[in-house]
């Protein structure tokens, strides 16, 4: 699995450039005049060139303010059979010196580089972001001092020129969708993904099937992508379901073993509510006629007593003095657990009364005035 997404990525993935020698290209600088650059191109060089269009490798680098465009070419026979079908068709196909077109000097000047075969100088004026000349030579034909004033002359350098050399190794590598070129000890050249193709020798039409095929390869990549974390996310969702089941098993088992017990723990609970339900709910009817009794007058006699509910209580009496019934009425209304006292039904005989009292009490004080004293 492993090996086979490496292959999907990398095929997705454009390959780096492969560096061609500066020497086999002859190279302009070229002001431009408008957006359309390849057409400008063209134009120069079929000026320029004595050869068709069609049998040449033609790139192109456009300078940063888009005012000038650095355009180099080379017949088809400059590289043999064998070189050409060399080329990875995944890969960028661009002379060597653009690995050199990134390191500018600020006050102008002339860079040399010094490779294994060939020695490269670019001239530079203060400034601007191509160079104004290339030239390139064998290191077998050339020196130093002579590659840079041949470049200097090209670019109508000034006679006191600099010259700073660069040796090692050219390179290139991918960076995102860029691709950057390197010298040792340069700053790096980065073509974008906007103009990287155009600065590619290669035919417009065989550059535009090969991003067709990088776009294929790109969707198949990240297809596989997709697939991959779907089953990644799959596995998890059923580790997660397995482990769900075995707690549920796990709870299961402990439910059925304690079913007993949660039996038991419930009947308790039941009676305990019960019990708390009758402590609070039960009336009081004893604990309220002692209550009514200790306000009774001497001359009063209860004849019957009615708990109505746990807060009213009726009493039916006699009384040899009518009055005392009024006077046992607003003691009763006075107490703190009463709620009101009401007398009814009071009949007057020739020497005695009889009554009803109704007396209605506070359930919250009642509970509080007869609950047992805390030792």
């Amino acid at each position: 699995m492993t090996s086979l997404l490496t292959r999907l990525r990398d095929k997705a993935q454009p390959a780096v450039a492969a560096l061609l020698p500066g020497n086999r290209f002859f190279v302009r600088r070229l002001a431009l005049d408008g957006p359309d650059v390849q057409a400008q191109v063209n134009l120069a060089l079929e000026a320029l060139s004595p050869f068709p269009l069609e049998q040449m490798l033609v790139g192109h680098l456009v300078a940063a303010d888009g005012r000038a465009a650095l355009i180099y070419a080379a017949h088809r026979r400059r590289f043999t059979p064998e070189e050409s079908l060399a080329w990875p068709e995944d890969c960028q196909v661009v002379p060597e010196f653009l690995a050199l077109c990134g390191h500018r000097p600020a006050a102008g000047g002339v860079v040399v580089h010094r490779g294994e075969e060939r020695l490269t100088a670019l001239a530079w004026v203060a400034g601007e972001t191509l160079p104004t000349a290339i030239a390139v030579g064998e290191l077998a034909d050339v020196t130093e001092a002579e590659i840079a004033a041949e470049a200097a002359q090209r670019g109508e350098l000034a006679a006191d020129y600099a010259v700073e050399t660069l040796t090692g190794a050219l390179r290139s590598e991918r960076r995102e969708h860029a691709l950057v070129l390197l010298a040792e000890g340069a700053t790096p050249h980065e073509l974008s993904k906007k103009h990287v193709d155009v600065a590619d020798i290669r035919d417009t039409d065989f550059l535009e099937a090969r991003r067709k095929k990088e776009r294929t390869n790109l969707v198949l990549w990240r297809l596989t992508q997709g697939a991959v974390a779907a089953l990644v996310v799959a596995l998890l969702l059923d580790l997660v379901g397995f482990g769900v089941r075995l707690r549920t098993d796990d709870l299961e088992a402990n439910n059925v073993e304690n079913a007993a017990k949660v039996a038991d723990i419930d009947a308790a609970q039941a009676i305990t509510s019960r019990i708390n339900e009758l402590g609070v709910k039960r009336p009081l009817p004893l604990e309220m006629l002692a209550l009514i009794n200790e306000h009774r007058p001497a001359t009063l006699e209860f004849q019957s007593v009615t708990c109505k509910s746990n807060v009213l209580i009726e009493i039916g009496g006699r009384t040899s003095n009518a009055a005392d019934i009024g006077v046992f009425e607003r003691e009763l209304a006075a107490l703190p657990t009463v709620a009101s006292a009401v007398s009814r039904d009071i009949r007057t005989r020739e020497t005695s009364a009889t009554f009803t009292l109704a007396v209605t009490f506070k359930l919250d004080a009642l509970r509080k005035a007869v609950a047992p004293k805390q030792p």
